[in-house]
């Protein structure tokens, strides 16, 4: 390497010499080496560009593909923060959902100091649905229009192309082998026939299920179930059943709450149950009947009309709490098919 450097070095000056011989001016120098500086300069801006990019392109790779590094790295962090803590307060940042104060229209401090009762909404919205007779479809869509055309707007839309469908038996097969979490857990408003509620356990009620399905059809019996998972473990594990339709984006917030609503063979009378923010409604297999009532007071002196519709396999309702209360029944059972829907609850602020 270094006899490379001294022969282009001694070719470098006897080029110069060369130069000086013939009397070249300062521009004509400028002009003849122009090529050689820009070969200099290129090799410069590509060595500190390897440089850079090159530790952070292992960063980047370390961080998103190797977990230890990445525990690793956050662990560090932490503790980077817990030490400049005496100097610099960032707790308050730390469940912000936006680091920039966005200054709030006068008055607005009176209306969030008024809570809302979970039937409750603002007298403002009821405009939103004075005109509306029926719920609409839509396919092939994108979150971006759901959210433009639908949701910000309080209205509901049914997704006929949903494509998720999933039978009982499957159903059955992939809790079982999948989410040992969600076996062992405790879950919230829980309704069924199959067990008393002090005796209730999800291990327990499916493993019922599962003997009722060995019986033939004609002697098989009634039977109705639905749960919410709502600690953080079940949740997770609900995902083994509760896939995301296509047109959730990746930009919101996964679900905090999840449903599993299940009847076989059992008329099923209109119940409400309690939801709240973005709501996903899938039905798996079978119908559903669902009804969605205006809340106070755009149910008054029919502000507002009741909506009534049956959901079939394959599709979704997707719907704002801001606006409706839900209920849901079956009407007509079919002894064949067991009908099944999951719903997801998105914590959701336009």
């Amino acid at each position: 390497m270094d006899v490379e450097m001294e022969r282009l070095e001694r070719e470098l000056q006897e080029f110069l010499a060369d130069c000086g011989k013939q009397k070249f001016s300062a521009d004509e120098m400028r002009y003849i080496c122009q090529p050689l500086v820009w070969h200099f300069r290129l090799a410069t801006l590509k060595r500190w560009t390897l440089c850079f990019l090159l530790p952070i392109l292992a960063v980047y790779l370390l961080w998103n593909y190797c977990d230890t590094c990445a525990w690793t790295a956050s662990a560090v962090g932490r503790l980077l923060l817990i030490q400049v803590l005496p100097y610099w307060n960032w707790t308050p940042y730390y469940h912000n959902k936006c680091l920039i104060e966005r200054a709030e229209p006068a008055g607005q401090h009176m209306e969030q100091s008024k809570k809302l009762g979970r039937h409750e909404t603002l007298w403002e919205n009821c405009a939103l649905c004075e005109s509306l007779d029926t719920i609409p479809t839509a396919a092939n869509v994108s979150y971006s229009m759901l959210e433009s055309e639908y949701l910000e707007r309080g209205l509901p839309v049914i997704i006929t192309d949903c494509r998720l469908e999933m039978d009982l038996d499957a159903l059955l097969q992939r809790i079982q082998e999948k989410t040992p979490q969600l076996l062992s857990s405790e879950p919230c408003d829980v309704s069924s026939n199959l067990l008393l509620r002090h005796l209730f356990n999800i291990d327990v009620a499916l493993e019922k299920i599962r003997d009722y399905q060995a019986t033939p059809s004609t002697s098989s019996p009634a039977w109705h179930l639905h749960f919410r998972n709502c600690d953080k473990r079940s949740v997770k594990a609900s995902r083994v059943y509760g896939a995301k339709p296509y047109y959730y984006p990746k930009h919101l917030e996964p679900y905090y709450s999840s449903w599993l609503l299940m009847a076989h063979n059992m008329r099923r009378p209109l119940t409400e149950i309690y939801v709240h923010g973005l709501v996903f409604v899938q039905q798996l297999s079978g119908h559903f009947e669902l009804r969605l009532r205006p809340k106070q007071p755009c149910d008054e002196d029919n502000i507002c009309p009741n909506l009534s519709l049956r959901l079939a396999a394959g599709e979704c309702l997707v719907f704002p709490t801001h606006l409706w209360r839900l209920s849901y029944g079956l009407q007509k059972p079919d002894s064949e098919q067991t009908s099944i829907a999951t719903l997801f609850e998105v914590d959701w602020e336009v």
